[in-house]
């Protein structure tokens, strides 16, 4: 399976198809020695390919639309060198995240961003793959209109026996995916996994038996074949690391494919690990595939992480530790040193076969649905990356989304919850009382809880929505019929788990705010320890007095409820 898909994303990335194999051989052999995860397979990816074809687009303005048979062999060559220095920084960046324990930074990729990206992607990868199955000659599109005008532009090019062929290959491989998840419980789940390995066979039998990869009567064959492909191990090229061509733009595009596929990796790894129940080494799963990284700049090959498909198969495959990845690499060697004159006739739309329905297993529609019903933010920031990696593109896409995941943070931090709370009937619970309407409230006491720590950037917000529920609770038509009015405000600060400098500021000035404006004494209950020391340290205790700071919420409200029945109200009141 590595083989026809490495030589496949090798095609996405703008580079010979021998790539993904140096690709899929020396990275893979290195992690086998180091990585922590039994079953992961290391090798190159559709999506971070896409990344770095468009990335390298972007340096060299154009890339070539035959890698293997480049118009422009010099132009090809620093193509090459280009992507190993992606990869040489990529390798860094892995290694470093590692060693400096930073890979907390992933967190910023939310699994909503990391989702809708991959879906967008698919979209696009899969229509940039269309051309092989019809036979276009098209350039690179990074958006789907963009790809959608040039295949429309084009159509007069195109070539019935390469769709014949292709779109039979499409069908048959669906039909090994269908089959082997079909009789899965037949232990026929491998199935699903020759798909691509027979479509190679195939092409390669039909195209030399029918002699389709050449025409006699013109220059221009019957069905495109993907060309030679360089026999022997890969050469050594840390001598291209340095210069960079485009130092500003390969250490963003290293930036963001690092990223990427810290996550799909560590993902991947992570929900292995899971299911075969053994501890994943974090940290050591991060210098592993740096390392894979760096070994593979040194020979040749572009960026590579953990692949979802080739894991998959690792896994239904039996593998229980990472030797299962040392015997790919063996043979992968094997294949670079005698097999690799076999696909010279291999036609090019077998590539484009497996990269769409590769890509379209991306596709996460069941997330879309899932985010939808249960949190409308995280579907949202979906949505908008979906909809940016579809219409401006992959780099953009994923960029967009990591800011409106943080935009809403943002968000959620400055405007937190502030909830009324009742007593729960014959007990000393308190809960929100839209959640439980059967609550009993206090009369002249209000209680409420803030759901977030205090910061500079919330604090407003608390007052105001404190403020606002004790002018609700005040204009009630009990309270203007002559019942007990709010004389008091327990807050619950159960859910405060730190507080600033500039909250306690903030709350000091509101013990006073809240008594001159509204005639309400602020009491607070129910304290962890750090917010407990810092309103001492902050001497916001003299400021409330020392019996307004209770340990339980329930304690908080009996002994003001007795004080107010007894006719005890602050002074200060």
């Amino acid at each position: 399976m590595v083989i026809p898909q490495g030589m496949s994303y090798a095609n996405l990335a703008g580079l010979p198809s021998v790539y993904g194999l140096y690709g899929a051989f020396v990275p893979c052999l290195v992690y086998s020695l180091l990585g922590s995860s039994r079953q992961l397979a290391v090798g190159p990816v559709a999506v971070t390919s896409t990344l770095l074809g468009n990335g390298l687009e972007k340096i060299f303005g154009s890339l070539s639309t035959d890698p293997n048979n480049p118009e422009d062999p010099a132009l090809q060559a620093n193509i090459n060198s280009a992507a190993i220095e992606v990869a040489f920084l990529a390798g860094v960046m892995y290694t470093g995240i590692a060693l400096l324990n930073l890979g907390w930074i992933i967190r910023f990729l939310s699994h909503s961003v990391i989702s809708g990206f991959m879906s967008g992607a698919a979209i696009t990868i899969a229509l940039g793959q269309v051309k092989y199955i019809l036979g276009l000659k098209l350039g690179r599109g990074s958006t789907i209109q963009s790809l959608l005008d040039m295949i429309f532009s084009n159509l007069s090019g195109f070539k019935w026996r390469e769709f014949v062929m292709g779109y039979f290959f499409i069908g048959l491989l669906y039909t090994f995916r269908w089959a082997g998840n079909r009789f899965a419980h037949k232990r026929l789940g491998f199935l699903r996994f020759l798909g691509p390995i027979t479509v190679v066979v195939t092409s390669i039998a039909v195209m030399n038996i029918f002699g389709l990869y050449k025409n006699p009567t013109t220059a221009s064959p019957y069905i495109k074949p993907i060309g030679k492909i360089p026999k022997g191990l890969p050469p050594f090229s840390a001598n291209h690391w340095l210069p960079l061509y485009d130092v500003s733009r390969q250490v963003t595009l290293a930036i963001i494919i690092c990223l990427v596929d810290v996550c799909e990796s560590i993902s991947i790894a992570k929900a292995l690990a899971q299911r075969n129940k053994y501890r994943l080494n974090y940290t050591q799963e991060l210098r592993a595939v740096g390392v894979a990284n760096l070994f593979g700049a040194m020979f040749s090959c572009y960026t590579t992480t953990g692949s979802f498909s080739r894991s998959a198969v690792n896994n239904s495959a039996g593998a229980k530790t990472p030797f299962a990845q040392f015997v790919c690499s063996m043979l992968l060697m094997l294949t670079l040193l005698v097999l690799t004159p076999i696909f010279t006739n291999m036609s090019a739309n077998v590539q484009g076969a497996i990269i769409i329905v590769g890509v379209l297993g991306l596709f996460d529609y069941s997330e879309f649905l899932y985010l939808y019903k249960v949190n409308k933010l995280d579907w949202i920031v979906w949505l908008v990356t979906f909809f940016v990696v579809l219409f401006a593109g992959v780099e953009i896409g994923i960029g967009v989304g990591v800011g409106v995941s943080l935009v809403l943070v943002i968000w959620r931090a400055a405007f937190p919850a502030i909830v009324k709370l009742g007593k729960l009937p014959d007990s000393a619970v308190y809960r929100n009382v839209k959640l439980f309407p059967d609550t009993q409230q206090t009369p002249g006491v209000l209680v409420m809880r803030v759901d977030a720590p205090f910061f500079f950037a919330n604090v407003e917000s608390i007052r105001d929505g404190i403020v606002r529920r004790v002018e609700e609770a005040q204009a009630t038509p009990e309270a203007e019929s002559g019942a007990a009015p709010v004389r008091y405000v327990v807050l619950d600060m159960g859910a405060v788990t730190d507080v600033d400098a500039t909250s306690i500021h903030w709350l000091t000035e509101f013990v006073y705010d809240l008594k001159s404006d509204l005639g309400v004494q602020l009491v607070l209950s129910n304290l962890t320890r750090p917010v407990l020391r810092a309103i001492k340290n902050g001497n916001v205790h003299r400021r409330l007095g020392p019996d307004h700071i209770f340990v339980d919420t329930n304690d908080a409200v009996v002994t003001l409820s007795t004080g107010l029945k007894q006719g005890r109200v602050d002074k200060a009141l």
